[in-house]
């Protein structure tokens, strides 16, 4: 996983001390059930939530870090599946993401995941990314709106996690060709334009 840097934001690995910052947010009862899972009821649930992205070989899950106040404020991660059946050949990826709402209203989700977009179009060549958000999750639409995302189906589910809540699920994506075309980037180059983002090692 790539460290990647933007204009307010640090998006890097989660550490183990980033638990209590992690838990101020996902004890919100705005944050966890809108995202499908139920609330932390402790800082322990935390820790072991980041021990958990730390070993998932399915998902890249980056801490989302406020560059001057050195917090994190949320969550975001690029999950190789996708929510439709596989199309062979087709490398498709899904970005899941949660924001502490203390931070709601600023933009700093959208820059989170312009970020991860130019990374995985542009670096990872990356095909198709999904993106979806459940009916009544109105702020997690917002920011797929304005990064740019297609509707293109959507379906009903039901949330173990939840007591077995019955939702409509609502699915947007974006191929490699029309990222580019969004862009204005002429035959895929990286140097066409200057990134507002930098990538460095973790």
């Amino acid at each position: 996983m790539k460290i990647l840097v933007t204009e307010r934001l640090i998006l890097r690995p989660w550490r183990e001390e980033d638990h209590m910052d992690m838990y101020e947010y996902a004890k919100d009862p705005l944050v966890g059930p809108n995202a499908g899972w139920t609330s932390h009821k402790s800082p322990e649930e935390s820790r072991v939530a980041i021990r958990r992205f730390q070993h998932d070989r399915k998902c890249d899950t980056w801490a989302v870090e406020l560059r001057r106040e050195k917090k994190v404020v949320g969550s975001l991660g690029l999950h190789k599946r996708s929510p439709r059946l596989p199309v062979p050949g087709c490398v498709e990826r899904e970005i899941g993401y949660v924001l502490n709402p203390a931070y709601w209203g600023r933009g700093l989700m959208p820059e989170a995941v312009k970020a991860v977009m130019e990374y995985a179009f542009l670096v990872l060549l990356v095909d198709v990314i999904w993106c979806g958000h459940y009916d009544f999750n109105h702020n997690s639409k917002r920011v797929i709106e304005k990064c740019g995302f297609t509707f293109r189906f959507e379906r009903e589910e039901i949330l173990g996690q939840l007591s077995g809540k019955h939702v409509r699920s609502l699915f947007y994506s974006m191929t490699r060709e029309e990222y580019l075309h969004l862009r204005g980037l002429q035959n895929g180059s990286q140097h066409a334009f200057t990134s507002k983002f930098k990538i460095e090692k973790a």
